[in-house]
């Protein structure tokens, strides 16, 4: 069996409404998907990166550069594909988009592999359990929305819940006090900041946010370093009895070695579809296991195509430390017909299933009916 066919395309569908996550706001749900074909006609599916307005950048990479390099060769060794990869990108960049394009491919094989051993990718990982606890994740709102769709959440079996807020400290701080107000004290509360504080202020939103029983701080404090990043944010774990969140933006596992020897954060937020794919999420979520670290991969809620929750959930599946995982709140066209079946959240949690691959397949005609022009 050998790789006949690697290309990568845009899909997605414009939003009446803007979404935001801190500095980041889209206007089209969708993403960059991957396929993997071989001579025995068998295609694997993957995502790179977070959105669609990557393209520009990530789809030459995957068709012209990386996907070309790995035609001819055996898809089952994912190892020795991964690494040729990373070497090809030592001059032009090498954890940037290059990874954005290498993650997508790596999802692609390892479904490939799921497809011919007509397994699960959680169990080729090694299954840790059967179903992880979701927690919702909408945007960036104001105030009297953020509570409702908090509460609707709740009412939809959800028990964790992160609210995004903006640099305005006391607007967020009233903001988690009306949320905790209307959806009680057994409901898990997170909050994402998206590096929208400098360190004394992020310090002031920690004690208030410790205050009213939120589980994780994420990414509160301006960093445009990984020193920085690293060492910020140390500052901060070391003034707060508040758990800190952080790691979704870091690629690959070199640039977690300095967040692993310093331990800034308690939960850790790599990525499948921009990290390194599933071989380098596994990794990570590893080590931080040796670290005694708890791993929460981030889902890109940017996109909506559901390939990069069900490659971040086959992971979470085979891991002992990653105990929920992110559940993007509006969806996106993987549940308006991109995707045959769906992931889709029962009695707050999401279920392994013995689909082979990463679990979800593309409809027949979707790519068609979602292209989008960049």
């Amino acid at each position: 069996m050998k790789i006949v066919s690697v290309r990568a395309y845009p899909v997605g569908l414009p939003l009446d409404e803007p979404l935001r996550w801190g500095a980041m706001s889209v206007s089209t749900k969708g993403g960059i998907v991957v396929e993997v074909e071989t001579t025995d006609g068998l295609v694997g599916i993957g995502e790179a990166g977070f959105s669609s307005e990557y393209f520009s950048t990530v789809g030459p990479l995957v068709n012209d550069q990386l996907g070309p390099m790995i035609l001819g060769r055996d898809p089952r060794d994912i190892a020795a594909l991964w690494h040729d990869m990373m070497r090809a990108t030592h001059m032009w960049g090498r954890r940037g988009v290059e990874t954005y394009a290498l993650s997508g491919i790596d999802i692609a094989l390892w479904d490939l592999m799921g497809k011919m051993t007509s397994q699960p990718v959680h169990r080729l990982l090694g299954t840790a359990k059967q179903s992880v606890r979701a927690y919702y994740a909408p945007s960036l709102k104001g105030l009297e929305r953020s509570v409702a769709e908090a509460s609707e959440a709740v009412t939809k079996g959800y028990t964790a819940i992160k609210l995004r807020v903006d640099g305005n400290l006391h607007e967020a701080v009233s903001l988690v006090e009306q949320v905790r107000s209307s959806v009680g004290a057994a409901v898990d509360l997170m909050v994402d900041a998206n590096m929208a504080y400098d360190r004394k202020s992020a310090l002031v939103l920690a004690k208030e946010l410790h205050q009213l029983d939120v589980r994780w701080l994420e990414e509160p404090i301006m960093s445009r370093s990984l020193s920085q990043y690293v060492n910020f944010h140390s500052w901060l774990a070391d003034r707060v009895d508040i758990p800190l969140a952080g790691g979704e933006s870091l690629l690959t596992r070199y640039e977690y070695i300095d967040l692993f020897c310093q331990l800034p954060f308690e939960y850790i937020q790599p990525d499948a579809a921009s990290v390194g794919g599933i071989s380098e999420l596994k990794r990570i979520a590893d080590m931080a296991s040796a670290w005694n670290l708890q791993c929460v991969p981030h889902i890109g809620c940017s996109s909506g195509t559901g390939i990069g929750l069900a490659a971040g959930l086959q992971v979470i599946l085979s891991c002992e430390n990653a105990p929920l995982i992110e559940f993007d709140a509006y969806g996106g066209i993987g549940w308006d017909g991109f995707l045959t079946h769906p992931l889709n959240v029962a009695d707050g949690h999401l279920a392994a299933t013995e689909a082979p691959g990463i679990g979800v397949e593309i409809a027949p005609g979707a790519p068609a009916r979602f292209a989008v022009a960049l």
